[in-house]
């Protein structure tokens, strides 16, 4: 059991360490190499705690998300709020955290590993399409609340209204890292609270 631990806490530093330049970089511009001297172990050790690069970039990916995920589904299910309202402040907890951590340099991982990898890594481009899903699935239920409760229009389907938010999202992401600027995510949450779930 101790040695599981163990192993367990290397590969999380591993991607603790790692995940910082593969954000960065991207998959292409970071090594192993790179990955290991981060870390400050032998390149061989890389090796006991992943399969392969892809493997790594995987996990790193489902680290990311747990971190991202897990405060703002806090807010997200917080039933003391309205449904709208928990929508609303789920959506600006993550925009505020995307703008306030990196100061609009770095855009989001998945979206950057996303737009690079989809088409040469089906493991990689599966596991966000995975994740992103059930993440989808979570705020579904909320907007099927707001529309029950009448606080949003019902005209569309709570996965329509979802599904757009969310790729608009990936959209205003992408310009923010372009411009580094935080206008792209404040207009895109201007237009989720004044038009989208009005």
């Amino acid at each position: 059991m101790h040695k599981t631990l163990k192993h367990e806490a290397k590969a999380d530093y591993l991607l603790e360490k790692g995940s910082e330049i593969l954000w960065s970089r991207g998959y292409n511009g970071t090594s192993v190499n790179d990955i290991v001297k981060a870390a400050g172990v032998p390149k061989g050790s890389f090796y006991f705690y992943f399969d392969s690069k892809e493997d790594f970039a995987v996990k790193s990916l489902e680290r990311y998300f747990a971190i991202m995920f897990k405060p703002a589904a806090e807010v997200l299910h917080n039933t003391d709020a309205s449904p709208k309202q928990r929508l609303l402040t789920f959506y600006r907890f993550r925009l505020e955290k995307m703008k306030g951590e990196h100061e609009c340099t770095m855009g989001c991982m998945a979206c950057n590993l996303g737009n690079e990898m989809a088409e040469h890594s089906e493991q990689i481009r599966n596991t966000i399409v995975s994740i992103e899903s059930r993440i989808k699935g979570e705020i579904i239920k909320v907007v099927e609340e707001a529309q029950q409760a009448g606080e949003i229009r019902s005209q569309l389907s709570p996965n329509q209204i979802v599904s757009f938010i969310e790729d608009a999202g990936k959209g205003a992401l992408t310009t923010m890292k372009e411009t580094q600027s935080p206008f792209p995510l404040d207009n895109y949450y201007h237009f989720i609270e004044n038009v989208i779930l009005k």
